[in-house]
């Protein structure tokens, strides 16, 4: 394996775990649970040293991630009395939102890291 696939998958591992560790705690997954994309891109790109490129990839990894997870999801609400459109501009929405915090912050997390060694 390439040093870079090492990298990312290094970094999702530990973006992944941040973002579930965030939504435990009862009461502060309000606020944790919005900003884990941010905490859990920045610690992925501190852990793996993400390079511009490699916290792109990642971004989109994590954006399709959260995006499937909806499609998994929209069913299970569909007894709900939203619209379908409402349901997938939501989903969506958290995927793009999800893929571009955690990609920038891994953006920034990576210059940190690579600043420190």
């Amino acid at each position: 394996m390439t040093r870079t696939v090492w990298r990312l998958i290094k970094g999702f591992g530990v973006a992944l775990a941040v973002m579930v560790l965030s939504i435990l705690p009862p009461g502060l997954h309000l606020v944790l649970g919005p900003l884990s994309p941010l905490i859990g891109g920045f610690a992925a790109g501190v852990v793996g040293e993400l390079r511009a490129g490699e916290a792109f990839v990642l971004g989109l990894v994590e954006a399709t991630a959260a995006g499937l997870v909806v499609s998994f999801i929209l069913p299970l609400l569909a007894h709900l009395e939203l619209g379908t459109a409402t349901l997938w501009f939501f989903g969506v929405g958290a995927a793009i939102y999800a893929g571009t915090l955690s990609g920038v912050a891994a953006y920034f997390g990576g210059q940190q890291g690579q600043r420190a060694r």
